[in-house]
């Protein structure tokens, strides 16, 4: 991979962490907004402790990253090789968040439990409607691009 390749993917990368999955709550139903702050803050929280500045809101409305958490999430991706780069895009894109793919990339949390952060929303819903059978074969074929991804992204 080229260096110009590597500085368009943590660019990319850096860019989609403004819209990461888990930094945007319900805001109802309440049991569903209880939940997410119950099981993503966590997360918020651990990416945070590097420095940057991840807020969680209740809409749908963009965050501006500081200067400071783009240079964190650069200084993060740069130490990727090129393979680990490209699963991690992998990894990222598959749970719609850099801050899990981070968390898998660093040992803190597994790829199941990231993927099952990702949909924690969708496997919510999934308990008050029918399932969807279609969907449910999607997330797992999501799942299990996730779990590939990470492999090589932890070197295995």
């Amino acid at each position: 991979m080229s260096r110009i390749d590597r500085l368009k993917i943590t660019q990319e990368q850096i860019a989609f962490a403004a819209t990461d999955t888990i930094c945007f709550f319900a805001p109802y139903p309440s049991d569903l907004s209880d939940l997410q702050h119950r099981e993503w803050q966590p997360m918020i929280d651990w990416i945070n402790g590097f420095g940057c500045d991840f807020k969680a809101c209740d809409g749908f409305e963009v965050q501006n990253l500081s200067d400071q958490t783009k240079g964190i999430l650069e200084k993060k991706l740069n130490a990727l090789s090129d393979e680990a780069l490209c699963a991690f895009c992998a990894v990222s894109g598959g749970c719609k968040s850099i801050i899990l793919a981070l968390a898998v990339s660093d040992g803190v949390i597994t790829p199941e439990r990231a993927f099952d952060l990702a949909v924690l929303e969708e496997s919510y819903q999934n308990k008050i409607w029918q399932e969807d059978p279609d969907a449910l074969a999607s997330r797992e074929g999501r799942r299990t691009a996730v779990l590939e991804a990470a492999k090589k992204l932890k070197g295995n």
